[in-house]
């Protein structure tokens, strides 16, 4: 994993002040590996997701456990230490394989 942090951190020298997006798409990279690495993550990343903004106006995205069920009243949100997890348009979901 160092090896990794190394070279994107490199990447980011390569690319500050030329290509903005990059610079900080790489940057998000390398805060996701640093994460990685210190609580301990394993498996490989499938996809790395950016929630868009769907013009709903101010709304937020929930997390939903459909308890194996279509039955919507079944449902219940996903909470995290005793808060529910609300993810708003520019939020980051790291997909595991």
């Amino acid at each position: 994993m160092i090896n990794i942090i190394n070279f994107i951190e490199n990447e980011i020298k390569l690319s500050k002040g030329i290509n903005k997006e990059l610079y900080l798409k790489l940057d998000l990279l390398k805060k996701i590996a640093l994460y990685m690495s210190q609580n301990k993550i394993e498996g490989k990343v499938d996809k790395i997701i950016t929630l868009i903004n769907m013009n709903t106006g101010y709304s937020e995205y929930r997390l939903i456990n459909d308890c194996e069920s279509d039955n919507k009243k079944l449902w219940i949100e996903y909470t995290y230490e005793n808060d529910k997890v609300r993810l708003n348009p520019g939020d980051i979901l790291v997909k595991m394989k």
